[in-house]
């Protein structure tokens, strides 16, 4: 496992953006957010894209709550002006081998994968400062990071338009192991924190 240089940016982290902008809040998933996950990934966009099939909630626990973080990816839910919305997630991409050989990443790689649980808030915007946020004050803000990696599905337009708006680019079009085509885009680090594009 890659040695945890965030800091406190694992704990609670808040980004604020202006003074009528939403506050970004990203806690560590734990036991008490099982229920909230099954809800999310049992129906709606989440289902369609992210869960794909009915997941119960000792599997969720199991996924998320232990082979993850055994693996090295951190998960957390994100709030939106303190209200949980969402899950996401970080990993070094060179901890799944297999996976950083199919889409061709270095060793300072990270992925990144997220998903607003909470149909009305999609279509509003929350999702590129969802992104915006993450890049900053999570993958980022490791000295070890240089660029981070997503892989929508290519028909979701929405996810890839958002990615987008925060400056990710396309590179290739790759078939995971799960026979899912991923749309990799990529971004590299910034040399200052960065902003959506509108």
């Amino acid at each position: 496992m890659a040695e945890d240089r965030t800091g406190e940016h694992d704990h609670g982290i808040v980004r604020e953006t202006g003074w009528k902008e939403p506050m970004i809040t990203f806690v560590p998933l734990d036991e008490s957010h099982v229920s909230l996950m099954h809800s999310w990934l049992s129906a709606g966009e989440t289902l369609r894209w992210y869960g794909r099939q009915l997941a119960t909630e000792e599997s969720i626990r199991q996924k998320y709550l232990i082979t993850k973080p055994q693996t090295g990816t951190r998960c957390f839910i994100f709030q939106h002006d303190q209200e949980p919305i969402g899950y996401l997630q970080y990993y070094r991409i060179s901890d799944y081998p297999m996976y950083c050989s199919l889409v061709g990443a270095g060793p300072h790689d990270y992925g990144l994968d997220l998903f607003i649980g909470r149909d009305d808030q999609i279509g509003r915007g929350v999702g590129t400062q969802i992104v915006t946020a993450a890049l900053n004050e999570l993958i980022f803000a490791r000295d070890d990071a240089e660029r981070c990696l997503v892989g929508p599905s290519p028909e979701n337009k929405r996810a890839i338009r958002c990615y987008e708006k925060c400056c990710f680019r396309h590179v290739k079009t790759v078939v995971a192991n799960d026979g899912e085509k991923e749309h990799i885009m990529v971004v590299e680090k910034p040399n200052k924190t960065r902003q959506p594009t509108s």
